[in-house]
Protein backbone atom coordinates (compact mmCIF):
# COMPACT_ATOMS: atom_id res chain seq x y z
CA UNK A 1 0.00 0.00 0.00
CA UNK A 2 2.60 2.23 0.80
CA UNK A 3 4.49 1.88 -2.03
CA UNK A 4 1.42 2.37 -4.53
CA UNK A 5 1.09 5.62 -2.34
CA UNK A 6 4.71 6.77 -3.25
CA UNK A 7 3.97 6.09 -7.01
CA UNK A 8 1.00 8.55 -6.87
CA UNK A 9 3.19 11.17 -5.25
CA UNK A 10 6.02 10.64 -7.68
CA UNK A 11 3.55 10.65 -10.46
CA UNK A 12 2.36 14.15 -9.31
CA UNK A 13 5.51 16.10 -8.14
CA UNK A 14 6.62 14.16 -11.68
CA UNK A 15 3.95 16.27 -13.71
CA UNK A 16 4.38 19.17 -11.63
CA UNK A 17 8.34 19.48 -12.34
CA UNK A 18 8.17 18.47 -16.00
CA UNK A 19 5.53 21.54 -16.08
CA UNK A 20 7.75 23.78 -14.21
CA UNK A 21 11.05 22.85 -16.49
CA UNK A 22 9.06 22.51 -19.88
CA UNK A 23 6.19 25.74 -19.33
CA UNK A 24 6.78 28.27 -16.29
CA UNK A 25 10.87 28.54 -16.24
CA UNK A 26 12.18 31.19 -18.51
CA UNK A 27 14.17 30.10 -21.17
CA UNK A 28 18.46 30.83 -20.36
CA UNK A 29 19.69 34.22 -21.83
CA UNK A 30 22.29 32.41 -23.83
CA UNK A 31 21.21 28.82 -24.48
CA UNK A 32 17.43 29.42 -25.07
CA UNK A 33 15.10 26.53 -24.55
CA UNK A 34 17.30 23.74 -24.85
CA UNK A 35 18.88 24.70 -21.90
CA UNK A 36 15.29 22.76 -20.56
CA UNK A 37 17.18 19.66 -20.57
CA UNK A 38 19.60 20.71 -17.44
CA UNK A 39 16.64 20.22 -14.98
CA UNK A 40 16.54 16.30 -16.28
CA UNK A 41 19.83 15.85 -16.72
CA UNK A 42 21.74 17.31 -13.57
CA UNK A 43 19.16 15.21 -11.27
CA UNK A 44 19.88 12.05 -12.78
CA UNK A 45 23.56 12.76 -12.55
CA UNK A 46 22.77 13.21 -8.88
CA UNK A 47 20.64 9.67 -8.74
CA UNK A 48 23.30 7.73 -10.68
CA UNK A 49 25.56 8.64 -7.82
CA UNK A 50 23.41 7.57 -5.42
CA UNK A 51 22.82 4.49 -6.57
CA UNK A 52 26.23 3.84 -7.22
CA UNK A 53 27.31 4.28 -3.57
CA UNK A 54 24.32 2.39 -2.40
CA UNK A 55 25.48 -0.75 -3.96
CA UNK A 56 29.04 -0.27 -2.95
CA UNK A 57 27.84 -0.40 0.82
CA UNK A 58 25.76 -3.15 0.15
CA UNK A 59 28.47 -5.46 -1.39
CA UNK A 60 30.78 -4.24 1.87
CA UNK A 61 27.76 -5.38 3.94
CA UNK A 62 27.20 -8.55 1.50
CA UNK A 63 30.89 -9.38 2.13
CA UNK A 64 30.83 -9.22 5.96
CA UNK A 65 27.28 -11.03 6.30
CA UNK A 66 27.36 -13.70 3.12
CA UNK A 67 23.90 -12.36 3.35
CA UNK A 68 22.37 -12.59 0.10
CA UNK A 69 20.00 -10.08 1.07
CA UNK A 70 22.54 -7.49 1.13
CA UNK A 71 23.80 -8.99 -2.49
CA UNK A 72 19.88 -8.51 -3.98
CA UNK A 73 20.03 -4.76 -2.32
CA UNK A 74 23.54 -4.32 -4.32
CA UNK A 75 22.64 -5.11 -7.09
CA UNK A 76 19.43 -3.34 -7.20
CA UNK A 77 20.91 -0.50 -6.43
CA UNK A 78 23.99 -0.61 -9.50
CA UNK A 79 21.04 -1.89 -12.00
CA UNK A 80 18.89 1.24 -11.34
CA UNK A 81 21.77 3.46 -11.32
CA UNK A 82 22.79 1.87 -14.61
CA UNK A 83 19.73 2.79 -16.32
CA UNK A 84 19.62 6.52 -14.72
CA UNK A 85 23.68 6.90 -16.18
CA UNK A 86 22.64 5.31 -19.48
CA UNK A 87 19.50 8.29 -19.58
CA UNK A 88 22.77 10.94 -18.10
CA UNK A 89 24.75 9.78 -21.58
CA UNK A 90 21.54 10.47 -23.48
CA UNK A 91 20.89 13.92 -22.52
CA UNK A 92 24.27 15.18 -22.00
CA UNK A 93 25.05 15.44 -25.78
CA UNK A 94 21.45 16.36 -27.06
CA UNK A 95 22.33 19.56 -24.83
CA UNK A 96 25.94 19.67 -25.48
CA UNK A 97 25.31 20.09 -29.21
CA UNK A 98 23.35 22.79 -30.03
CA UNK A 99 25.26 24.64 -27.25
CA UNK A 100 28.66 23.35 -27.72
CA UNK A 101 28.47 22.06 -30.98
CA UNK A 102 29.66 18.67 -30.41
CA UNK A 103 28.12 16.10 -29.28
CA UNK A 104 30.85 14.30 -27.51
CA UNK A 105 34.42 15.76 -26.95
CA UNK A 106 37.00 12.50 -26.62
CA UNK A 107 39.53 14.50 -25.40
CA UNK A 108 37.51 15.83 -22.12
CA UNK A 109 38.56 13.93 -19.24
CA UNK A 110 35.56 14.43 -17.52
CA UNK A 111 33.18 12.94 -19.95
CA UNK A 112 35.92 10.37 -20.74
CA UNK A 113 35.82 9.21 -16.85
CA UNK A 114 31.99 9.18 -16.62
CA UNK A 115 32.36 6.85 -19.60
CA UNK A 116 34.26 4.44 -18.06
CA UNK A 117 31.89 5.04 -14.76
CA UNK A 118 29.25 3.41 -17.18
CA UNK A 119 31.46 0.62 -18.76
CA UNK A 120 32.66 -0.66 -15.35
CA UNK A 121 28.92 -1.05 -14.26
CA UNK A 122 28.39 -2.89 -17.63
CA UNK A 123 30.78 -5.17 -16.92
CA UNK A 124 29.41 -5.73 -13.30
CA UNK A 125 25.86 -6.59 -15.09
CA UNK A 126 27.40 -8.53 -17.60
CA UNK A 127 29.26 -10.35 -14.88
CA UNK A 128 26.83 -11.14 -12.45
CA UNK A 129 24.63 -12.35 -16.00
CA UNK A 130 27.55 -14.65 -17.04
CA UNK A 131 29.28 -16.24 -13.57
CA UNK A 132 27.06 -19.74 -13.30
CA UNK A 133 28.01 -19.82 -9.38
CA UNK A 134 25.87 -17.09 -7.88
CA UNK A 135 27.50 -17.09 -4.65
CA UNK A 136 31.08 -16.87 -6.11
CA UNK A 137 29.45 -14.00 -8.62
CA UNK A 138 28.37 -12.08 -5.80
CA UNK A 139 31.60 -12.16 -3.95
CA UNK A 140 33.86 -10.76 -7.60
CA UNK A 141 30.32 -8.46 -8.26
CA UNK A 142 30.75 -6.70 -4.65
CA UNK A 143 34.34 -6.21 -5.46
CA UNK A 144 33.83 -4.99 -8.76
CA UNK A 145 31.96 -2.42 -7.19
CA UNK A 146 33.70 -1.19 -4.60
CA UNK A 147 36.60 -0.89 -7.96
CA UNK A 148 33.76 1.28 -10.03
CA UNK A 149 32.98 3.26 -6.86
CA UNK A 150 36.38 4.67 -6.66
CA UNK A 151 36.51 5.37 -10.56
CA UNK A 152 32.76 7.07 -9.38
CA UNK A 153 34.73 9.53 -6.95
CA UNK A 154 37.34 10.26 -9.73
CA UNK A 155 34.10 11.56 -11.76
CA UNK A 156 33.12 14.08 -9.01
CA UNK A 157 36.69 14.84 -8.67
CA UNK A 158 37.35 15.43 -12.31
CA UNK A 159 34.71 18.52 -11.72
CA UNK A 160 37.28 20.38 -9.99
CA UNK A 161 40.65 18.68 -11.05
CA UNK A 162 39.91 19.20 -14.65
CA UNK A 163 38.71 22.58 -16.55
CA UNK A 164 37.86 22.06 -20.16
CA UNK A 165 36.08 23.65 -22.64
CA UNK A 166 33.04 21.43 -23.36
CA UNK A 167 31.27 22.60 -19.83
CA UNK A 168 31.74 26.39 -20.34
CA UNK A 169 30.36 29.35 -18.70
CA UNK A 170 27.99 29.69 -16.18
CA UNK A 171 24.58 27.14 -16.75
CA UNK A 172 22.00 30.07 -16.14
CA UNK A 173 22.46 33.50 -17.84
CA UNK A 174 19.98 36.42 -16.51
CA UNK A 175 18.92 38.57 -19.25
CA UNK A 176 19.36 41.21 -16.99
CA UNK A 177 22.73 40.12 -15.68
CA UNK A 178 24.52 38.83 -13.07
CA UNK A 179 24.85 35.60 -11.19
CA UNK A 180 21.25 35.49 -9.22
CA UNK A 181 19.11 31.95 -10.71
CA UNK A 182 15.76 32.72 -11.71
CA UNK A 183 13.22 32.00 -9.33
CA UNK A 184 11.25 30.00 -11.65
CA UNK A 185 14.19 28.13 -12.72
CA UNK A 186 15.69 27.54 -9.25
CA UNK A 187 12.00 25.98 -8.36
CA UNK A 188 12.27 23.90 -11.17
CA UNK A 189 15.57 22.38 -10.85
CA UNK A 190 14.65 21.87 -7.47
CA UNK A 191 11.14 20.26 -8.66
CA UNK A 192 12.91 17.85 -10.74
CA UNK A 193 15.80 16.62 -8.41
CA UNK A 194 12.77 15.73 -6.11
CA UNK A 195 10.59 14.06 -8.71
CA UNK A 196 13.64 12.10 -10.32
CA UNK A 197 15.01 11.32 -6.16
CA UNK A 198 11.16 9.41 -5.76
CA UNK A 199 10.98 7.92 -9.23
CA UNK A 200 14.76 6.30 -8.29
CA UNK A 201 13.14 5.14 -4.92
CA UNK A 202 9.92 3.69 -6.74
CA UNK A 203 12.71 2.04 -9.10
CA UNK A 204 14.72 0.93 -6.63
CA UNK A 205 12.52 -0.73 -4.38
CA UNK A 206 11.15 -2.82 -7.46
CA UNK A 207 14.10 -3.70 -8.43
CA UNK A 208 14.53 -5.14 -5.22
CA UNK A 209 11.71 -7.39 -5.23
CA UNK A 210 13.06 -8.58 -8.51
CA UNK A 211 16.32 -9.47 -7.63
CA UNK A 212 15.25 -10.79 -4.46
CA UNK A 213 13.11 -13.33 -6.16
CA UNK A 214 15.73 -14.15 -8.83
CA UNK A 215 17.97 -15.10 -5.64
CA UNK A 216 14.70 -17.54 -4.58
CA UNK A 217 14.76 -19.47 -7.85
CA UNK A 218 18.82 -19.47 -8.13
CA UNK A 219 18.84 -21.25 -4.78
CA UNK A 220 16.42 -24.02 -5.69
CA UNK A 221 17.41 -24.57 -9.02
CA UNK A 222 21.26 -25.05 -7.59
Amino acid sequence: MLYYLLLVITFAVGAYAAHSALIAAPADAMQGNVQRIFYFHVPLVWVSFVAFIGGALMSIRYLKSRRMADDAWARAFIKTGWAFTTTVLVTGPLWAKPVWGTYWNWGDERLISFFVMWMMYNGYILLRATIQDFEKGARIGAVLALLALANAVLVVAAIYIWKTASHPGPVFVQKAGGGVLDPMMRRAFWLNFSAFSLLFVCILVAKFRFETAWTVYNEHDE
